[in-house]
């Protein structure tokens, strides 16, 4: 079996900053990939995550590409919320 990779977006209502991040980042809509693979062999299919991700866009107006910052997939349950 190979790996299993989901991505989908993820709306922070509010300015946000998680684990890993240099920079405090402006409330909206964000990619998340996970990755998880394969463990055993189940008759039921059954995986372990090994990957979380969050794509940062630049902002408008600047030139280059934006960042894939590895982060803890428990953040996004409870975010540390900047007011």
């Amino acid at each position: 079996m190979t790996n299993r990779v989901r991505r989908f977006l993820y709306t922070f209502p509010t300015p946000f900053q998680l684990t890993g991040m240099n920079e405090i980042c402006a409330a909206g809509d964000y990619e998340i990939t996970t990755e998880d693979e394969p463990i055993g062999d189940f008759i039921v299919p059954a995986f372990r995550r090994i990957s979380t991700t969050i794509y940062i866009p630049l902002p408008v107006g600047r030139p280059g590409i934006g960042q894939v910052i590895e982060i803890d997939p428990e953040e996004l349950m409870v975010p540390i919320l900047i007011s």
